[in-house]
C-alpha cells in the first residue's frame, strides 16, 4: 500500500524547443515529474501504463499519421482513461476544440503561461507531497558512486537521487562517515556526468541493508547540473519504458 504521495507523471507532447527550456524546466524544478515525447507511436499504450497522469498536447505540431480524431473520441473516453488529465497548448491555432475543451496558449509573456500551468498541474494533484522528483528507489542500484571523506576514497552504490540529497550503501560499514563532509562524489548516467560535495547526514536501515544519506553542499550552477542530471536520468528510463512498450 502506498503510503507517501508522489504526484503524477506529467506529459508534453512534441513541445515547442523555446517552451521547453524555459517554462518545462521551471515547472520540473518545482517538483513536478515531467516528460518530453517527441513520438505518438507508444502514446495510447503509455497513458494506458500511466492512466493517471496529466497529458499536454502541443497542437501546432504536424501531425500526419496519428489518428487524433480516434484518440480524442475513442481513446480518451475508455473507462481505463477515466483519470487522466488532457489539456492542448498552442501558439497559433486551437485544435481538437470540440473534444478537448482545456488549452493554453503559449504565445504570451513566460509569467502567465508559468503562472496559467502551475495552476493546473497544482490543482490536478501533479506535485504530491514530494519537495522534489526523486530518480530511482531503494530498492535500485542506479551506478557505482565514489568519493573522498577524511582523507580516503570509497565507492557505493547510489539508489536514488533528488535536487537535494541521494542515498547509497556500501559492502562496508561506513558508520564512522556519519556527520562527516565528502568531496568529488562522481555521478553519471550515460554520457552525463557531475561531481558534487556534501555532508553524509544520516544512514538508518532500509530493506534489510544499510542505507547512507548524503546532501549535497552546492552553489547555483551546481544545483543547475543536479537538477540536468535527475532530468536526463528520468527521461533516459523514460525513453527504455516505451521502448518496451513498443517491442511488446
Amino acid at each position: 500500500m502506498q503510503t507517501f504521495d508522489l504526484g503524477k507523471k506529467v506529459f508534453f507532447l512534441y513541445p515547442p524547443q523555446d517552451f521547453s527550456k524555459t517554462v518545462i524546466n521551471r515547472l520540473f524544478a518545482e517538483g513536478y515529474e515531467i516528460y518530453k515525447l517527441n513520438s505518438t507511436d507508444a502514446l495510447v499504450s503509455l497513458m494506458h501504463k500511466f492512466p493517471d497522469s496529466v497529458l499536454f498536447i502541443n497542437t501546432d505540431y504536424p501531425y500526419k499519421s496519428f489518428d487524433f480524431d480516434g484518440f480524442c473520441n475513442t481513446t480518451l473516453k475508455e473507462q481505463e482513461l477515466s483519470r487522466l488529465l488532457v489539456y492542448t497548448v498552442f501558439s497559433e491555432k486551437v485544435s481538437f476544440a470540440d473534444t478537448i475543451k482545456d488549452y493554453i496558449a503559449i504565445n504570451r509573456p513566460e509569467e502567465e503561461i508559468y503562472s496559467d500551468l502551475s495552476s493546473i498541474l497544482k490543482d490536478s494533484g501533479a506535485h504530491g507531497k514530494r519537495e522534489y522528483v526523486r530518480y530511482g528507489c531503494i530498492d535500485d542500484v542506479l551506478s557505482t558512486i565514489s568519493f573522498f571523506c577524511e582523507g580516503a576514497g570509497y565507492t557505493a552504490s547510489m539508489h536514488d537521487i533528488s535536487p537535494k540529497a541521494l542515498s547509497f550503501s556500501s559492502e562496508d560499514d561506513l558508520e564512522s562517515l556519519v556527520g562527516k563532509d565528502f568531496s568529488e562524489m562522481e555521478l553519471s548516467v550515460g554520457a552525463y556526468n557531475i561531481t558534487v560535495q556534501g555532508r553524509i547526514e544520516v544512514s538508518r536501515m532500509m530493506g534489510g541493508k544499510k542505507i547512507y544519506i548524503a546532501v549535497f553542499d552546492l552553489d547555483d550552477a551546481s544545483k543547475g547540473e543536479v537538477f540536468d542530471f535527475i532530468f536526463t536520468s528520468l527521461e533516459k528510463s523514460m525513453d527504455e519504458t516505451i521502448q518496451k512498450i513498443q517491442g511488446s
